[in-house]
C-alpha cells in the first residue's frame, strides 16, 4: 500500500510538473515576457509540483499545503514586490492586445519594465497550476481540476496574440493534458491500475505527439485570431435562432408520431420528463387510460405494429359521459380513451388524425362493475348481451394475436405449468398479470437486457430483478399468448382523473400496458401488469404515448401487499468506495469559477437572443407592423432617456396602426433614425447604468 502511494506521488509529482513548466513556459515565450532567472521560476514550478505531491499523498498533507501557501501570500504581500510585477506584466499583456486589436493599453503602473518583472507573476502561476495537477492525480479527482487552470493561460495565448507559444513548452503542456485524460476516469476509481496506466501509455503517447509535431511544424501555423474571434461573434449572434429553431423543432416533433417498432432490447434507465402534453377533461372521475398505439408482432427483441390492419374499436355499455382532450402539439394520432360510444377505427392499431386536430371530444361508455358475474365461464358464449364491433374477422386475424417464436412459446408454457391455470380467460389473464407482478421489482433504474439474452420477456421474466411498464406489460402479452389467449402490446398515457376538472398530462404520464381479448364480450380489455393498483379494469385509462425505446410512464398506486419501491435513487457508496477528500477550497473555488462562467455566458446569451427577437418583429410584416414594433422600442429608449418620444414619430405610429395608409420606406426609416440617435444617448451614460441598460433591458 505504502509503495502504491509513492509511486502515484512520483507521478503526480512529473505530471503536475509538466503542466506547470509547460504553462508558464508557454505564456513566456507567447507574450515574449524577460525573466531575471528563467532556472528559479522553473526550480518553482518543480519544487511545487514535488512538495504538493508528497503533501497530498499524505492524509493531513492538504492542510500542510494550505498553511504553507498562506505563509508564502502573506509573505509575498508584505513585501509589496510582487503587486508591483503583476501590474506591470497586467500592462505588457495590454500592449501585445492592444498591437493585435486596438483595444487599448491598461496602463497599471508607471514603472519602467525591467529584465525581471515577470518571475514572481510566472513562479505563481506555476505554483498554482502544480498544485491543482498534483491534488487531481493524487486524490482521484476530475481532471478538469488540473487541466482548466492550465489551459485558460494557453487559450489566452493562441487566440489574442500574434505569437504562438514555444514547441517544446506547447509539447510539454499538450503531454500532461493527453496522459492526464486518458488516465483520469481510472485512476479515480481504482489508483493502482491509473498508475499502471499512465506508465504505459507514457512512451506511446510521447511517440505519436511528437510525430504529430514533425508533421505539422511550427513554421506552418498561421495566425487566425481575428478569423476566430469573428466566427465566434458570428456564431453567439446567430445562437439564439439556432436555439429557437431546435426548441420549435423538437416541440413540433415530440408528440407528432408513433413508431412503428418499440425495440426492447435497447431499453434502460429511464429519464422523466415533466413537459406539458395535453390536457384532459372527463366528466366521470377514475383511473384514464388513453390509448396510443397497439403492436401486434412480437419478435424477442422488440415489438411491430404492422400496417392496414383495420379494426373495429369501442363497446356498448354503460355511459360515462365526455373525454375532451387538448393536445400542446398537432399529433398524427388521436388518443382513445377506453371505450369510445361510437365505434372507431383503428388503422395499424391507432386512430389517425387526419385533420391534425389539436382539441377532440368521446362520448364513452364502459363496462358495469359486475360485469365478470354477468359473463359466462366459457368465454364463447355471450351471457353479457352487448353488441360488441371491436372482434375478431377472422382465423387469422385471431392467429396474429397468439403468435409467438418458437422458442419463446416453449419456455413461457414451461412457466405457466408452474400457475396451473383455469377458469374464465379473464381469470387466467388475471393469474397471469398477478404472477408476472410478482416476478421482479419496479424501478426506472433497470439496465439493459445483456446482449446475449435472445428473448426480452423470458429474459425478464426469469433472470430480472427489476423492470418498468414496458417490461411487464411485454411479459403479460407473451404469456397471454403463451395461454392461448389473444392478446397485444399497448402504449399511451394513464392519468387520475376527477370529474369535470382539467389535469394535466405530462410525459410523467406516459405508460404501457396489455390488452387481452374477451369474445363473450367481443371487446379488448386492459390488463395492467405493472405492480400497482388494478382494481378498476374497465375504467378509462390515460393516454399512452408509443416510445422509441420505452416511454416515461405513470405507476398506479402500490397497495399494501405490493408497495412500490423508490424510483430514481442510487445506491449509496461503500465506505471503501467513497471518494478521497481533498482540500474543500480548491474544489468549491473551481466550482465557483464554473459557474460564474455559466452565468456569464448565459447572461449574454439572453440578450443577445432579446436582441434578435425585437430585430426579427421590426424586420416582419408589412411597413406597418414594423413601425409599430419599432415605436415600441422607441418609447422604451425614451423612458430610458427621461424624454418624449418625437411627435413626429407618435402621428406615424397612429397612422400605421389606426388607417389604412401604408407607411412608406422614408417614414419607417425615420424610426430607425431615432433608435440609433437614442441608443448613441444611452452609451453616453455612467457604466452601470449602460450595463444595466445591455443585460437587463438588452437595448444594444
Amino acid at each position: 500500500m505504502k509503495s502504491e502511494r509513492r509511486v502515484t506521488a512520483l507521478l503526480a509529482a512529473v505530471l503536475a510538473s509538466l503542466l506547470s513548466l509547460g504553462a508558464v513556459g508557454c505564456v513566456v515565450t507567447a507574450f515574449d515576457l524577460s525573466l531575471k532567472s528563467a532556472l528559479a521560476v522553473a526550480l518553482v514550478c518543480v519544487g511545487a509540483a514535488v512538495f504538493c505531491a508528497g503533501a497530498f499523498s499524505w492524509k493531513h498533507g492538504g492542510m500542510a499545503v494550505l498553511l504553507l501557501s498562506a505563509l508564502l501570500a502573506g509573505h509575498l504581500w508584505r513585501q509589496g514586490e510582487a503587486a508591483e510585477q503583476v501590474r506591470q506584466l497586467i500592462s505588457r499583456i495590454s500592449h501585445v492586445y492592444d498591437q493585435a486589436y486596438d483595444w487599448g493599453v491598461l496602463s497599471l503602473t508607471d514603472a519602467p519594465w525591467d529584465a525581471g518583472f515577470a518571475d514572481l507573476p510566472m513562479g505563481i502561476l506555476g505554483a498554482v497550476i502544480a498544485l491543482s495537477g498534483a491534488w487531481t492525480v493524487c486524490r482521484g479527482e476530475n481532471t478538469l481540476f488540473a487541466i482548466v487552470p492550465a489551459l485558460l493561460p494557453l487559450y489566452a495565448c493562441l487566440v489574442v496574440t500574434d505569437t504562438v507559444p514555444d514547441a517544446q513548452c506547447l509539447f510539454l503542456l499538450i503531454y500532461a493534458f493527453l496522459l492526464l485524460i486518458l488516465t483520469g476516469r481510472v485512476r479515480s476509481g481504482n489508483p493502482s491500475q491509473g498508475n499502471r496506466l499512465t506508465l504505459l501509455a507514457a512512451v506511446p503517447t510521447a511517440l505519436a505527439l511528437g510525430l504529430l509535431f514533425l508533421t505539422v511544424p511550427q513554421e506552418g501555423y498561421v495566425n487566425q485570431s481575428e478569423e476566430l474571434r469573428d466566427s465566434i461573434l458570428s456564431w453567439i449572434e446567430e445562437l439564439p435562432e439556432t436555439v429557437e429553431n431546435t426548441v420549435q423543432g423538437a416541440a413540433s416533433n415530440a408528440q407528432s408520431s408513433q413508431p412503428e417498432r418499440v425495440n426492447l432490447a435497447s431499453l434502460g434507465r429511464r429519464m422523466e420528463s415533466t413537459a406539458p402534453v395535453m390536457e384532459v377533461t372527463a366528466e366521470a372521475g377514475g383511473t384514464l387510460y388513453l390509448r396510443g398505439q397497439d403492436y401486434d408482432s412480437y419478435d424477442g427483441t422488440g415489438w411491430t405494429a404492422t400496417r392496414n390492419r383495420v379494426e373495429e374499436f369501442s363497446c356498448r355499455g354503460i355511459d360515462l359521459g365526455t373525454v375532451t382532450i387538448r393536445t400542446r402539439n398537432k399529433m398524427d394520432q388521436l388518443y382513445l380513451p377506453y371505450y369510445p360510444e361510437n365505434g372507431q377505427s383503428l388503422v395499424g392499431g391507432k386512430l389517425d388524425n387526419t385533420r391534425l386536430s389539436t382539441e377532440y371530444s368521446f362520448l364513452r361508455t364502459g363496462l358495469p362493475d359486475d360485469w365478470q358475474t354477468q359473463l359466462a365461464a366459457d368465454a364463447g358464449s355471450p351471457e353479457f348481451p352487448v353488441a360488441g364491433v371491436g372482434g375478431m374477422e377472422s382465423t387469422q386475424e385471431s392467429l396474429r394475436y397468439r403468435t409467438l417464436p418458437l422458442e419463446t412459446q416453449t419456455r413461457a408454457e414451461a412457466l405457466l405449468a408452474e400457475l396451473s391455470l383455469s377458469g374464465t380467460i379473464t381469470e387466467k389473464a388475471q393469474a397471469i398479470a398477478s404472477f408476472v407482478r410478482s416476478s421482479a421489482r419496479y424501478d426506472k433504474n433497470t439496465s439493459r437486457m445483456p446482449s446475449g439474452e435472445p428473448d426480452f420477456a423470458l429474459w425478464f421474466l426469469e433472470k430480472g430483478d427489476t423492470g418498468y411498464c414496458v417490461h411487464f406489460a411485454t411479459a403479460a402479452v407473451v404469456l397471454l399468448r403463451a395461454a392461448g389467449i389473444e392478446a397485444r402490446y399497448v402504449s399511451g398515457y394513464m392519468v387520475r382523473a376527477q370529474a369535470g376538472e382539467t389535469v394535466t398530462i405530462t410525459g410523467e404520464n406516459a405508460h404501457a400496458w396489455a390488452e387481452y381479448y374477451v369474445p363473450g364480450l367481443d371487446t379488448w380489455m386492459i390488463l395492467e401488469a405493472t405492480p400497482a393498483d388494478t382494481n378498476a379494469l374497465n375504467t378509462p385509462p390515460a393516454e399512452a404515448q408509443a416510445p422509441t425505446a420505452a416511454p416515461t410512464e405513470a405507476v398506479p398506486e402500490p397497495t399494501e401487499a405490493q408497495p412500490r419501491p423508490s424510483v430514481g435513487m442510487a445506491p449509496a457508496l461503500e465506505p471503501a468506495a467513497a471518494k478521497k477528500q481533498g482540500p474543500a477550497w480548491l474544489g468549491t473555488l473551481g466550482k465557483t469559477l464554473l459557474l460564474l462562467a455559466a452565468a456569464a455566458a448565459l447572461l449574454e446569451g439572453q440578450r443577445s437572443f432579446r436582441i434578435r427577437l425585437r430585430r426579427q418583429r421590426q424586420r416582419k410584416g408589412t411597413t406597418n407592423a414594423q413601425a409599430l414594433a419599432r415605436w415600441q422600442e422607441a418609447e422604451q429608449l425614451a423612458k430610458l432617456l427621461k424624454t418624449q418620444p418625437p411627435k413626429e414619430l407618435e402621428a406615424l405610429a397612429q397612422k400605421a396602426k389606426f388607417s389604412q395608409h401604408t407607411l412608406t420606406a422614408e417614414e419607417l426609416a425615420s424610426f430607425e433614425s431615432y433608435l440609433r440617435t437614442a441608443r448613441k444617448r444611452l452609451r453616453q451614460m455612467p457604466w452601470y447604468m449602460r450595463l444595466l441598460q445591455e443585460y437587463v433591458f438588452a437595448i444594444y
